[in-house]
């Protein structure tokens, strides 16, 4: 498949919904060479192929998180700069499970701490499970995450209180 007709497929279907990112992600998986195509849907105009992007891509990482290995910098500024939920909600799952370098994780780290003021609640929740993630990997300063995950207690959103409630185990053992 072409990386053009990668780009048609991820059109496909509405934004809100998973559409074909689990058959996309499959093909990924089968044929690496569809990765950096499927990389740049992250950063397409239209908002339904980043969001069609941003699903088969967490998928594909679900089985072969080594395909993304050398793609650390690039994913992190996609997060930086990208606007769409779906890469708040998708992209620091995937990096939270990368072999991070020590720049890499506090960039990181920067980025999804600023992520937990982000409109989208499942962007913030998001956030906030990879870098208790980052901390228990030892990448991270646990005092940092103890900070933010209080903050996140004590929001008045629900979404984010809630998932930091659900965390709060993992929180505790941080070393």
């Amino acid at each position: 498949m072409a990386a053009d007709a990668l780009r048609r497929r991820l059109a496909t279907g509405a934004r809100g919904e998973i559409a074909n990112a689990t058959e996309i992600a499959r093909e990924v998986i089968d044929h690496p060479g569809l990765l950096l195509p499927l990389i740049d849907g992250l950063e397409d105009d239209d908002p339904t192929v980043v969001a069609h992007a941003a699903h088969a891509a967490m998928q594909v990482s679900l089985d072969r998180i080594d395909y993304f290995d050398e793609m650390a910098d690039r994913l992190i500024a996609i997060l930086r700069e990208g606007a769409a939920w779906e890469l708040g909600e998708q992209l620091p799952k995937i990096l939270a499970r990368l072999r991070l370098t020590g720049r890499q994780a506090e960039e990181l780290t920067d980025i999804l701490a600023a992520k937990l003021d982000d409109r989208s609640n499942i962007a913030a929740a998001s956030a906030l499970s990879a870098l208790v993630d980052l901390a228990g990997k030892g990448l991270v300063p646990a005092e940092r995450i103890r900070a933010l995950h209080q903050t996140a207690l004590d929001s008045s959103r629900k979404a984010l209180s809630a998932r930091a409630r659900r965390l709060t185990k993992l929180v505790q053992r941080l070393a």
